[in-house]
């Protein structure tokens, strides 16, 4: 589970990587310990804890990569993220079974 924001630079680091992470694309994302991880956005969550005690955040975002794993990234690990989308990228996904573009022709 994601952890809350405890500082106005997490709430603003949480407003930033929000705005940055392609949704719905094929992302390249960077961790703040340099970890890279490129795979399939399949879905994120950002929630607050409605001003009890202090407004708090957090949020996270799933990741599929090519060998079909999964990883749930929380907002505050990462340091930057950005699309790595080209029509080589995706047809590449798409015989891997991982997206689906209706261009992609069957493998031989």
């Amino acid at each position: 589970m994601a952890r809350w924001t405890e500082t106005f630079a997490d709430q603003n680091h949480m407003v930033t990587i929000s705005q940055h992470i392609p949704v719905g694309d094929i992302v390249h994302i960077v961790l703040n310990d340099g970890t890279a991880i490129e795979g399939v956005f399949r879905r994120m969550n950002i929630d607050n804890n409605g001003g009890q005690g202090g407004w708090k955040y957090r949020g996270e975002c799933e990741v599929e990569t090519k060998d079909h794993k999964r990883f749930v990234l929380d907002y505050l690990d990462i340091k930057y993220a950005s699309s790595v989308w080209s029509d080589p990228v995706a047809t590449e996904y798409e015989h891997l079974g991982l997206i689906t573009t209706g261009k992609a022709k069957p493998k031989a």
